[in-house]
């Protein structure tokens, strides 16, 4: 691997259609910031990935910088620039060692990422009427009936 932080900078901007691909640019991109210290290349991968239109992307990265670098901000500069301020920031070596190991598992950063990364990898128990109400409500949004989805789960052969 490279040691020129701009070309993973590149390589991981060009490989975000490519999750798995990205995650693996982004550990080598916050394992430099964690030895450096210096916050320019994960505020660049912030901004260009906000210029293309993927606001997913960028809220990963934020979330995962802000998860691994307690304290950490990305704020906007004079001149309209993202910076990333790593003044009250505290390394989180825990965090830092999820992302290295989701990282070589092949975890895309378009999947559960994030959560690994935070450390919520706990499933949530599924309360069948609470979510059986939420489906009913997201499912009327689209224009389908209760009866409806109750005929289409009975129609499924399990």
């Amino acid at each position: 691997m490279t040691n020129d932080i701009k070309v993973i900078e590149d390589k991981f901007v060009t490989a975000m259609g490519s999750g798995v691909a990205a995650t693996g640019h982004l550990v080598a991109i916050v394992q430099d910031l964690a030895k450096s210290g210096v916050g320019g290349t994960v505020a660049s991968v912030i901004a260009r990935l906000a210029k293309k239109g993927d606001t997913q992307g960028a809220r990963a990265v934020r979330s995962i910088v802000g998860t691994i670098f307690v304290g950490s901000k990305v704020v906007k500069a004079k001149d309209g620039k993202l910076l990333l301020s790593m003044k009250d920031a505290e390394l989180d070596k825990e965090a830092l060692e999820r992302l290295v190991k989701a990282g070589g598992e092949k975890l895309s950063i378009r999947d559960t990422l994030v959560k690994r990364v935070k450390g919520e990898t706990e499933k949530k128990e599924i309360i069948l009427p609470e979510y059986a109400e939420k489906l009913v409500k997201r499912m009327a949004k689209e224009g389908f009936s209760q009866a409806a989805l109750v005929a289409a789960i009975q129609a499924v052969k399990a």
